[in-house]
């Protein structure tokens, strides 16, 4: 009786054994497969990540590509053209001495002349060149005097902290950046007055546009499907994180509209 008590004991502490065995396997296993799945989810993420900003990066170089493309276009052929145009006119003009006509030639010439000026300062906007050689402050500066010239917009450019460069690459996606928010507030906002912010405070770089337009809703704009209009909006929170920073948009109807782009200050 005492050996059947003792098998008993005994069966009893292996089937224990072995139930705890099994159980720590199933638990073990199940913290693997957890760890795992994240680790999946981890590199799918960073994969979707990557592939995202490397579609974007190819956005940005083909938008700058024909960008140059046009800004060349329109310094060589449309301003070569122009500049033909005031030579013809100038030899009307010494041939209308003394008309009623001559007057009207020399406001052409006149007008002319501003247009070549224009479309010059434009192709410099349109070149990443100009960012590169002159920097994003110099390159803003245009950009608000190009837009000043229409005496439809009151434009300031406020520089604040100390000064420091940024990336080649950096400066161009926050051109354009700012470029592509000024175009909304002149052809969609009804703006009269655009401010330009720069602010170079030492961990992070600061870069703010603002008007006094019409506003939107924020809510409405980007939850709009891939390929309607205000696509724009989801365009700056793409790019902001491409630069490793935030984009910050604050816009109501009727409210007018600032946009707030910070980067961390590499250099730091």
């Amino acid at each position: 009786m005492g050996s059947v008590t003792q098998e008993i004991i005994v069966s009893f502490v292996a089937f224990t054994i072995v139930l705890f065995l099994l159980i720590l396997f199933i638990i073990i296993f199940s913290f693997l497969f957890q760890r795992r799945q994240a680790q999946f989810r981890q590199e799918r993420e960073v994969m979707r990540e990557t592939y995202q900003r490397e579609l974007l990066q190819s956005q940005i170089e083909t938008q700058n590509q024909t960008l140059e493309y046009v800004g060349q276009e329109l310094h060589d052929n449309i301003g070569q053209m122009l500049s033909v145009a005031i030579l013809q006119l100038n030899g009307l003009d010494d041939d209308l001495t003394e008309s009623s006509h001559q007057v009207a030639v020399r406001r052409m010439i006149q007008t002319i002349d501003s247009t070549i000026q224009a479309v010059r300062q434009l192709a410099k906007t349109l070149d990443s060149g100009t960012v590169r050689r002159f920097g994003l402050r110099e390159s803003l500066s245009l950009e608000l005097e190009r837009i000043g010239q229409t005496r439809r917009f009151q434009t300031q450019l406020d520089v604040q902290g100390k000064s420091y460069e940024l990336s080649d690459e950096s400066e161009i996606i926050l051109f354009r950046m700012a470029q592509e928010s000024l175009n909304n507030a002149i052809k969609h906002a009804r703006a009269k007055i655009l401010t330009v912010t720069i602010d170079y405070q030492p961990d992070k770089f600061i870069l703010t546009i603002a008007d006094d337009g019409k506003g939107f809703d924020l809510t409405e704009a980007t939850s709009r499907q891939a390929g309607a209009s205000g696509s724009g909006v989801n365009n700056l929170y793409q790019r902001a994180k491409l630069l490793g920073g935030t984009c910050a948009i604050n816009a109501q109807p009727n409210s007018g509209t600032c946009i707030e782009i910070k980067i961390p200050n590499k250099q730091t």
